[in-house]
């Protein structure tokens, strides 16, 4: 059975549970939207586990934009997102055919620099570089340009608190991201799910320390971002797994206000739990003696690279053409009413947090 499609509900759902109530449905229609357009790219070379896999990068791209991008934007980033994906995993079975070829006599001049990519490219390692990475440096380029929400820093520039509309929801969702996370690597997850239940019992003991309360959004962050780190080490280690929750816990808290500071609106953490994560777990690798940078490290290089220009270039067209944000209108009503006709809680009285 494979797992990938309980990942993508966990991700919907943490960005639903950790967005304002008035905004739930769209971030709803948004991530089916991104993944299914995402799944449609990766079907063409008729491979599901490849399909899976560039709708749930796709997916993530989006992850945090639900409060004020449109559906059109969103499809627009997920087929970029999507055939980057497609592309990185062509250039990966060059990487791997190059690998196992014979050396042609001419080449050999060129031995040390194959040898040297070799050491640091490793194909098929675990997903990582092609979907959580990417996905990282692309939310970090579509939240740049896409800007904060309305409302979300004061008029002297100072962060205004958004709290969560539903963490029970949010909480689930990453509960999902747990169990569907096997399917990236069976034999690592263990391994990383030590890591990611460290990370969040040291952002409870951080977050208590900093903030004098324990912050559960926080905590849902550092929890996915020691998941993706306990991947990205690449083998079964305690100590490896013990140290990539440790860093996780503190640094996930750390890049999150550091965003903050620079007006980069990330509600969810993606950048913190795609992004910086799979970096950390590559250092731990390279601290423990497994290669030289650590383990793959060029590939988050050119996946992270990757994904925030192609995010990038391709939000700056959207909003040349106003087609990137909602109009300040529609995120002040919510996105739910204004697109829909229907709030995904009509029972309620929706209020601003």
């Amino acid at each position: 059975m494979n797992l990938l499609p309980l990942f993508a509900l966990g991700a919907i759902l943490v960005e639903t549970g950790l967005g304002r109530a008035k905004g739930a449905l769209h971030c709803f229609v948004k991530g089916l939207a991104a993944l299914a357009v995402g799944i449609t790219l990766g079907f063409i070379g008729q491979d599901w586990n490849d399909a899976i896999l560039c709708g749930i990068a796709a997916l993530l791209a989006t992850l945090g934009l639900g409060d004020r991008i449109t559906l059109s934007a969103a499809i627009a980033i997920a087929a970029t997102i999507g055939i980057a994906h497609k592309l990185l995993l062509i250039f990966d079975r060059l990487m791997k055919a190059l690998f196992n070829a014979p050396m042609p006599q001419s080449l050999f001049a060129f031995k040390p620099v194959l040898e040297w990519i070799s050491v640091h490219w490793q194909p098929d390692y675990a997903f990582v570089w092609s979907v959580h990475t990417l996905a990282g440096g692309a939310m970090l380029g579509a939240l740049m340009t896409a800007g904060p929400r309305i409302a979300r820093y004061s008029r002297n520039g100072l962060p205004t608190a958004m709290p969560a509309h539903n963490l029970p929801l949010a909480t689930l969702g990453v509960f999902l991201i747990w169990f569907g996370s096997q399917a990236f690597s069976q034999p690592l997850w263990e391994s990383a799910t030590l890591s990611g239940f460290v990370a969040l019992l040291t952002s409870f003991a951080w977050t208590k320390w900093r903030f004098g309360k324990i912050d559960p959004s926080f905590a849902i962050t550092a929890f996915w971002a020691g998941l993706v780190s306990g991947f990205a080490i690449g083998r079964i280690s305690l100590f490896s797994s013990l140290a990539a929750g440790i860093l996780n816990g503190v640094i996930s808290v750390w890049v999150s206000l550091l965003l903050d500071k620079n007006f980069i609106d990330d509600p969810v953490g993606i950048v913190a739990a795609e992004g910086v994560a799979s970096l950390i777990g590559l250092v731990i690798s390279w601290f423990s003696g497994d290669a030289t940078l650590g383990i793959g490290f060029i590939n988050w290089v050119v996946a992270f690279a990757f994904g925030f220009l192609a995010t990038r270039l391709i939000c700056r067209i959207l909003a040349l053409f106003n087609l990137l944000r909602l109009y300040p209108m529609d995120e002040l009503e919510g996105a739910d009413l204004r697109l829909y006709g229907i709030a995904a809680y009509p029972e309620f009285e929706m209020r601003e947090a």
